[in-house]
């Protein structure tokens, strides 16, 4: 799917046939040049619900799984956090995913879905807890879009964690006055 050669049953998903936080998200998107699409489950490893391609800009979604209104928003406030990641790490242009959050505020409960989910690896984990906290919050990827579509750096927006600061400094994006 990545490189475009799986696209049987593969379709975009366009802001216009959505409404509400779907369509929103769908827009920002769009506005970032991130495209996403749904796909059989048989392109998917390991029955992945979804996927962001960072250095595509591009979300897949499982149609297996994508099957109740819920669960698709769900999924794309997930997917589109990991987007809105992305621009921290500098731009959408790279593909390097920064926490846009500082550890202390995720809910202990969101934490701990995240080990549960996907082990104890702490690159994973510290941009998935992000990702689950956004998936079950209305409007909250929306806002982190919108950050990312301004006419300043996101980082300007939500104050970068300590990671992302000196990520966002040794790289050139920010500089200390």
């Amino acid at each position: 799917m990545k490189l475009r050669e799986c696209n049987d049953e593969v379709y975009e998903l366009v802001a216009e046939d959505y409404t509400g936080e779907l369509k929103k998200i769908l827009e920002n998107l769009h506005k970032m040049e991130v495209r996403s699409y749904e796909a059989p489950g048989k392109y998917f490893v390991e029955d992945y619900r979804a996927l962001y391609y960072a250095d595509k800009n591009t979300i897949f979604l499982n149609t297996e799984y994508i099957n109740e209104d819920q669960i698709l928003i769900e999924v794309m406030r997930h997917e589109g956090w990991h987007a809105a990641q992305d621009c921290m790490g500098g731009g959408i242009a790279n593909s390097d995913l920064m926490s846009i959050l500082d550890h202390n505020t995720i809910p202990s409960d969101i934490i701990e879905e995240t080990i549960s989910r996907y082990g104890l690896d702490p690159t994973v984990v510290r941009l998935e807890r992000e990702a689950i906290w956004a998936m079950y919050e209305p409007w909250m990827t929306i806002e982190a879009l919108e950050a990312c579509n301004s006419d300043v750096p996101i980082w300007e927006t939500y104050f970068p964690p300590k990671k992302t600061w000196s990520y966002l400094y040794w790289n050139g994006h920010l500089t200390i006055e």
